[in-house]
């Protein structure tokens, strides 16, 4: 893990740790976040000034008093994970005499509570420790699942790590999709987004930049590389703090009016459901034929992405609130918030939500940035007065949205 620190110096491991027996301290949430992320084969003890816990076992390490210590030789280095309780504990090694025999190291979470970052988790690890990820949140949609990761399969380069996330619920058939395409398996007894995804950011910890996907966008050729030439354009010649970068959509409440001036729909699109406006709050609310003539001037997916993907190079920078299906974001945002808000239910909305407050609160002010040349297709989302209708629209146009083979 990348929070400890010892005399000031940061250590990534506990491979560093030598010729020492090593102990944690104490037994709390803290302690139990810590075995989450952290093999435990090395440690000897858990200690606890609580005599209810003591006798206990946690991930079968025992919990003993600091009196124990005095009973065996050798040194010891403590890892103590609650910050908060270093100095009490450190006079408490004094006055058993054992300070001199004990090397303390705290724990350093940043801004990061262990709310945020714990449940009990499976993880299925098939990670290449590469300074990209990509995290698809899915388990409740699989009559799409067949397309949406064709799809992922056949443009996710090599250097990226593929994680497939399920909230609440272990899906085996994801579960084997993963294995038969080395992909990391991630699964968490509550149902919360904004957890999982916060226990996925925190295991590839050797991610820079975080692609994240729901399991109702369809992807298409170019999808990453179009979304990382653009972060990396803006950047480096722009006036813009990125904060995330996204495809066009044309579902969505702000891709679909450019999605439509560049595919010279506008006029017809207006002059049947009025007039478009960027407009976050009101539209598409329940308005299921909007969505089905937005799909209709996509389809043949393949054929318009490579339409967009043609023209010339443009961005857009969104000046509101954005959806969050198919992004990608450097891992020093994520760090910067102190991780996605953990609250009450399942969290739909809510990392949306904290990337909006952020990006447009805080001082630096990031951006929402649109890629233009760069196109994926959201399914439907919103309160749809009909949702039939959609599925029947996909079950007839199904070939229109699997990977063109010409």
């Amino acid at each position: 893990m990348e929070s400890f620190f010892i005399k000031g110096e940061a250590i990534n491991d506990l491979s560093s740790i030598k010729n020492k027996k090593l102990v944690l301290f104490p037994s709390g949430q803290y302690t139990r976040l810590f075995l989450q992320y952290q093999k435990t084969d090395q440690i000897l003890y858990i200690c606890d000034n609580s005599n209810e816990m003591q006798g206990k076992t946690i991930h079968d390490i025992p919990v003993v008093a600091p009196q124990k210590f005095c009973e065996e030789e050798g040194e010891f280095c403590i890892i103590v994970t609650s910050p908060n309780l270093a100095y009490e504990f450190t006079e408490q090694l004094k006055a058993l005499h054992l300070l001199e025999r004990c090397e303390i190291i705290v724990c350093n979470w940043g801004s990061f509570s262990a709310k945020k970052l714990y449940d009990p988790f499976t993880f299925e690890d098939k990670r290449k420790h590469v300074n990209k990820t990509l995290l698809v949140l899915a388990g409740y949609k699989e009559k799409l699942w067949d397309i949406v990761f064709k799809r992922i399969k056949r443009f996710v380069p090599d250097d990226i790590d593929v994680c497939v996330m399920s909230s609440g619920k272990y899906v085996p058939e994801l579960s084997e999709l993963c294995r038969d395409n080395q992909w990391s398996y991630l699964s968490t007894k509550t149902n919360n987004l904004s957890l999982i995804q916060n226990i996925a950011i925190k295991l590839h910890s050797n991610a820079e930049y975080i692609y994240k996907l729901d399991e109702d966008m369809f992807i298409c050729e170019g999808f990453f590389e179009g979304l990382m030439y653009t972060h990396m354009d803006l950047e480096r010649n722009s006036r813009y703090r990125v904060g995330i970068v996204a495809p066009l959509i044309p579902v969505n409440v702000h891709g679909y009016v450019r999605f439509m001036e560049k595919m010279n729909c506008l006029n017809e699109f207006e002059n049947e459901f009025g007039r478009a406006y960027y407009d976050f709050n009101t539209h598409f609310m329940g308005k299921t034929e909007e969505t089905l003539f937005l799909w209709e001037h996509t389809l043949p997916l393949d054929e318009t992405s490579k339409k967009l993907s043609s023209m010339p190079y443009s961005y857009f920078v969104c000046p509101h609130r954005f959806s969050i299906g198919a992004i990608l974001f450097k891992r020093s945002i994520w760090e910067q918030m102190g991780g996605f808000r953990v609250t009450e239910g399942s969290g739909l909305g809510s990392d949306e939500h904290d990337l909006a407050v952020f990006f447009l609160s805080h001082t630096h002010f990031y951006s929402f940035i649109i890629a233009e040349n760069v196109l994926a297709g959201h399914y439907s989302y919103g309160k749809l007065n009909n949702p039939a209708l959609i599925d029947d629209f996909y079950d007839q146009n199904k070939q229109h949205f699997d990977i063109s083979e010409e």
